[in-house]
Formats: C-alpha cells, structure tokens, sequence
C-alpha cells in the first residue's frame, strides 16, 4: 500500500513539475529570435509541432478546386505575430517566401496587403505601432489583441454623416478593454462571435464576393486555437475554379469557427511552411509566379536551441 501511494505522489510530483514548465514571451516586434525546430516537421511536410507551437494541414478538392486547412495551436500570444516589407509607411514590397525567412516564421500567411498612402481607408496596426487611422464603412476590420484573440469588426453601412464618430466610438470601447496589436483593414468580416454576418456586398469592400476565385480566410476556433483555410484559383497550373466568399464562410462554419475574416486573396495568397510554400501558383505565366507583397501573418516557435 505504501508503495502505491508513493508511485501516486511521484506521478502527482512529475505531472506538476511538466505543467509548471514555461515559456518566456517572445519579444514584441522585429523578427522572431528562434527559427523553425529541426525535426519538427512532418516527413510528407504538412505538419509541425516542437511543442510550442503545432500546425496541421489538411487539403481536399471541392468544386474542382483545391482547399487547403491549416490548424494552428499557440502556447504564447506572442508567437502570433506579423512582419512588413521595409519601413511599414514605405512603398517596399517583398516575396512572402522571403519576408518569412527573415523573421524565423514556422508558418506564414500573406497580410491585407495595406496600401501605403496614409489617406487610404482602414485602421492599420503592426505590432502595437499605428500606422494609420482612417476608418471607413466599406472595409471591414480585424482586431488582434495582446492575448492574441481576434475580433473582426462589421461596420454599418447605412451610416452617412454619423459614422466617423460611431467608428471611434467603437475604437474607444475595443481599446478600453483590449492591449491593440494588430488591426488589418480588407475583409469583410465573416463570422462574429459565432454569427454569420449578412450584408449588401456591393456595399462592401469584398474581393469579388460572389465570384470563384483564390480566396483565404483567417479564423480563430479558440483560445490560442487558429484556422486559416485557402483556396487556389483560375490563375494556378490547371485554371482551378475557386470559391466565392459565401462559399468560404460555409467552410467556416462546418470548422467551427468563432471568428472569421477575409484576408487579401488572389495572386497574394500564400501558406509556407518551414520556408516551403504549400499552395500553387503559375510557374509558367510570370505575371502570376509568387507575388510581391507588403506584409505577412506568422507563428514562430518559443523553444531556443
């Protein structure tokens, strides 16, 4: 009997002793310090996990398309966490492939591809730093704050002379409960809370709502618990169909997401992993090959060497 209540103790004392192990944060801004854990990745290349961080991706065909669902599992907000191409209110641009190289991403995503000028519409942060406010009833947003929850915001469109003040408003109330940051202006905002949200898309800045084309969309299912799903389009090796953007939000919701939001899509659409791209792009029509853009959604590990 003795013997059993001291194995019991010594099992209770390592199961304490594995739940106490932590992690220091990552340091705000700037590139990750610790690149991707060798022997991490999958041998088929389509998953990852060091223990820090876990991503799996599963790919299906619908609609004579193919879709890609990459799930992501954090252990710190800090490893969500985004990068621009030069200064964040210059005109540089680079590939996603390399912008992920340069910060350490595991796993990186094209951003909302936010245009430079700063009398363009949208609220835009970048690691807590505000690059522009100017918001506007078209283009949707997305809230990313300090425990790396997201909240997609769905402005009213009906709105005319009143909106600059209910938009602020609104700001004041996010940041009076939220440590902002980031915040991406595309959209729309899909799901919130769990709600499918309706709208007139001619009202909305929505990539082409109705139409089949490279679509992807950022969700969250969790706490620290990611989805992004991708389509390819008509511009990839075999003139894919694609997805319109309700037909996205479908795929959404049979994921289970809380949060979803429309991220830049087209030729902008990318998904690396371990500094290998998993979606396609044209590699015979160069106007089509990997798009230069200005900045990147990545996770990065919290285990050093």
């Amino acid at each position: 009997m003795r013997r059993l209540l001291a194995l019991i103790v010594l099992l209770i004392l390592i199961g304490s002793t594995a739940a106490a192990e932590s992690w220091q944060p990552l340091p705000l801004g700037g590139p990750a310090p610790y690149g991707p854990v060798e022997g991490a990745l999958s041998e088929d290349g389509l998953s990852y996990d060091d223990g820090t961080l876990s991503v799996r991706i599963e790919k299906d065909f619908l609609n004579d398309t193919n879709v890609y669902y990459i799930y992501v599992t954090i252990t710190d907000p800090s490893q969500l966490r985004t990068a621009v191409a030069g200064n964040p209110s210059g005109k540089t641009t680079r590939r996603a492939t390399l912008m992920a190289e340069e910060n350490n991403a595991v796993l990186a995503f094209n951003g909302d591809f936010y245009s430079y000028n700063s009398k363009s519409p949208g609220i835009v942060y970048r690691s807590g730093e505000r690059i522009r406010y100017n918001p506007t009833a078209n283009y949707d947003q997305l809230f990313i704050d300090s425990d790396a929850n997201l909240t997609p915001i769905a402005w009213p469109t009906d709105l005319k002379r009143g909106f600059a003040s209910y938009a602020q408003e609104r700001f004041d109330a996010y940041l009076a409960d939220h440590e902002l940051r980031e915040a991406f202006c595309f959209g729309p905002a899909l799901i919130v809370d769990g709600e499918v949200q309706t709208f007139k898309y001619t009202e909305k800045n929505s990539c082409g709502y109705p139409t089949a084309d490279q679509r992807l969309v950022f969700c969250q299912l969790d706490t620290l618990s990611y989805l992004f799903i991708a389509c390819e389009g008509e511009n990839q090796l075999g003139k894919q169909r694609g997805l319109s953007v309700p037909e996205m939000t479908e795929l959404c919701l049979q994921k289970g997401a809380v949060q979803a939001y429309n991220m830049d899509g087209g030729n902008s659409t990318s998904i690396i992993l371990c500094g290998m791209r998993i979606n396609g792009y044209n590699e015979v029509k160069s106007s089509v090959k990997e798009r230069e853009i200005k900045d990147i959604i990545y996770f990065a590990t919290l285990r050093g060497e």
